[in-house]
C-alpha cells in the first residue's frame, strides 16, 4: 500500500505537513499566503462564488457552514470562524444529550473556530459554483479542541512519527441506493425502503448497469472532485453497492472518506435517491461494511510490513502492529461498532469481523493480513461497518498497532477455515451490544494509555445517551410481538 505514488484527491496541499497538526497563526505564514494565493486562482478560474466550511463531529458528521469567497479569502481560509461547541453536546438527531461534562445548557455551548486546512479545499462539480474545505476545530483562545475526531488521528499520526514510521490506509464502503428521496422516506416514518436495483447477485454486471446512471455519475463526480476512486461493484444486497479509494497517508485517508460519504449522499439525492450508509437497514439485507486497508512505511519510504526474508509473511514489525489490533479489537468495539444498529450486522456469516481473529487472506476473519515482498503488504480491519468515525477508526487501528509494537506483541497462530465458528477461546468475541462495548472502553487499561481522560469520558457519556435513547422507545417489533399475545 505505501510507496512514493501520491493521490489525487487534493488541490492544494501544504509542503512538508507529513500528516502533522497545523498550528496557524494569527498572521499568516509565507506558505500560507502562497497557497491561499493557489486556492484564489482555482476559485476563480471556476466562478466559485459559495464554499462548504467544516469539521466532523463525534459521530462523523460532517457538520458547518456556507460561506462567500469573499469572506473565506479575507478571513475564514487563514484565521477561521466561529462556530458552537454544541458540535460536541447533540446526537445525530441534533437532541442535545444531558449529563455533559464539556458542554451543556450550564456552560452556554459558547464557541470554538473551525480552521481549514486548505490542503482539503476541493470542487464540487455535483454543485456548480461551489466549494468545499475540511477544517480542524480550536479553542477560541488557541490550541486544538481535544475531543476533534481529525485532532485525535493527528495525534496518533505524530505517535506514528516519533516510533519511526507513517502510517497509511485506504477505506472500502459499501453503501445502500433506495428507490425514493429522503423527504418521502421520513414521511413514511422510516418503515418503507425501496432498493433502487432490484435484480443481480454480487458483482452482477447486470446489477450494476441497471443503476449505471447514478453509480456513473457517482465515479465520474468523484474523480472530477479529485477524489481517487479505484472501482465500484455491485455488492451482496439489493441496491447495495461498494466503492474503493485508492491508499494515501492516513489523515487523507479519513479526509477522502467524509467528503466520499457527503458526496455520494448528494449526488444520489439529486437523482430522486437516497444513499445510506447505515450498518443494517434491513433485518433481511446484507450490512454495509467500512472495511479499513493499513499499512506503514519507514520514515525512508519501505513498506515496514514487508519481509524480504519471508516475502508470504508479515515483518516482525507488521507481526506486532497486527496483534495490537487483534488484542485491542474487543476494547474497541465502541469505536468500530459505534451505534445501536452497528451491531445488527454483526452476526456470524455477515461479511463482518466479529471477534478478535486474524488469518491470511480469509475473509471470515477480523483481521486480514496480506503479505508481500513490496508496497502492497498490509492487514485489512474487517470490523468496521459503513456508519463508522473515519477518522475514530483508523486513529484506533493505528494506535493499538502501535502499542503492539511498542510492547513486542506477537500474534496468535492465523485462524484456519470459518472464524465465524471460533470458540470464544480461540478468538474472544467483540462487544455484543452498545452497553458492552461502553463498558470494556470505560474499563479498558489499553484505552487509557492511547486516548486523553478528556476524550475517553465525554465519548462514554455520549454513547450512554445513545443508549438512554434507544431504551426509551417502543419499535414496531415489539408491538408485533407482545401487543396482542402478552
Amino acid at each position: 500500500m505505501t510507496g512514493a505514488r501520491t493521490r489525487t484527491h487534493r488541490f492544494i496541499r501544504f509542503l512538508g505537513m507529513g500528516g502533522k497538526h497545523v498550528n496557524y497563526e494569527p498572521k499568516p505564514s509565507s506558505t500560507q499566503v502562497e497557497t491561499l494565493k493557489r486556492v484564489e486562482d482555482i476559485i476563480t478560474k471556476n466562478a466559485i462564488d459559495t464554499i462548504r466550511i467544516g469539521a466532523v463531529d463525534l459521530d462523523g458528521v460532517w457538520r458547518g457552514k456556507q460561506i462567500s469567497t469573499e469572506y473565506f479569502l479575507t478571513k475564514a481560509a487563514t484565521h477561521g470562524t466561529q462556530i458552537s461547541d454544541i458540535l460536541f453536546g447533540w446526537d445525530v438527531s441534533d437532541k442535545i444529550a444531558e449529563g455533559l461534562s464539556y458542554t451543556s445548557w450550564d456552560t452556554g455551548f459558547p464557541d470554538v473556530k473551525i480552521v481549514p486546512d486548505l490542503s482539503t479545499f476541493a470542487l464540487l462539480p455535483w454543485e456548480p459554483g461551489t466549494a468545499s474545505v475540511l477544517c480542524d476545530i480550536e479553542q477560541i483562545g488557541g490550541g486544538p479542541v481535544s475531543l476533534s475526531p481529525r485532532y485525535i488521528l493527528q495525534n496518533a499520526i505524530e505517535r506514528a512519527l516519533r516510533l519511526g514510521f507513517k502510517p497509511f490506509a485506504a477505506y472500502e464502503f459499501e453503501f445502500y441506493l433506495l428507490d425514493d428521496p429522503i423527504g418521502q422516506i421520513a414521511e413514511g416514518a422510516w418503515r418503507s425502503i425501496r432498493p433502487a436495483s432490484k435484480s443481480g447477485p454480487c458483482y452482477s454486471m447486470l446489477h450494476h448497469s441497471s443503476s449505471l446512471d447514478v453509480m456513473g455519475q457517482i465515479r465520474k463526480q468523484l474523480r472530477a472532485a479529485g477524489c481517487d476512486v479505484e472501482a465500484t461493484n455491485s455488492e451482496y444486497g439489493p441496491g447495495q453497492y461498494e466503492i474503493n479509494v485508492s491508499y494515501s497517508n492516513a489523515l487523507d485517508a479519513a479526509d477522502t472518506a467524509v467528503f466520499l460519504k457527503c458526496a455520494i449522499k448528494e449526488i444520489a439525492a439529486k437523482q430522486g435517491l437516497t444513499a445510506t450508509f447505515m450498518a443494517k437497514p434491513r433485518a433481511d439485507w446484507a450490512g454495509s461494511s467500512g472495511h479499513v486497508h493499513f499499512s506503514l512505511s519507514t520514515i525512508s519510504g519501505e513498506n515496514a510490513f514487508a519481509s524480504s526474508a519471508q516475502p508470504v509473511a508479515l515483518s516482525d514489525a507488521g507481526k506486532s502492529f497486527l496483534a495490537g489490533m487483534v488484542g485491542h479489537a474487543r476494547d474497541m468495539s465502541a469505536i468500530y461498532l459505534p451505534n445501536i444498529n452497528s451491531y445488527k450486522r454483526k452476526t456470524g456469516g455477515s461479511w463482518s469481523g466479529g471477534n478478535s481473529s486474524w488469518g491470511f487472506d480469509n475473509r471470515t476473519v477480523s483481521f486480514r493480513a496480506l503479505p508481500s515482498p513490496g508496497h502492497a503488504a498490509r492487514i485489512e480491519n474487517r470490523i468496521p461497518g459503513a456508519d463508522t468515525n473515519p477518522y475514530l477508526v483508523i486513529a484506533a487501528g493505528i494506535l493499538t498497532g502501535l502499542y503492539g509494537i511498542e510492547t513486542r506483541m506477537t500474534p496468535n497462530p492465523p485462524f484456519l477455515g470459518n472464524a465465524y465458528k471460533a470458540t470464544p477461546d480461540q478468538a474472544p468475541p467483540l462487544a455484543s451490544s452498545l452497553e458492552e462495548a461502553v463498558r470494556l472502553f470505560q474499563d479498558s487499561e489499553v484505552v487509557k494509555a492511547i486516548f486523553s481522560k478528556e476524550f475517553i469520558e465525554h465519548y462514554i457519556q455520549i454513547k450512554n445517551w445513545e443508549i438512554l435513547q434507544s431504551n426509551s422507545q417502543v419499535t414496531d417489533w415489539e408491538l408485533a410481538r407482545y401487543l396482542e399475545i402478552i
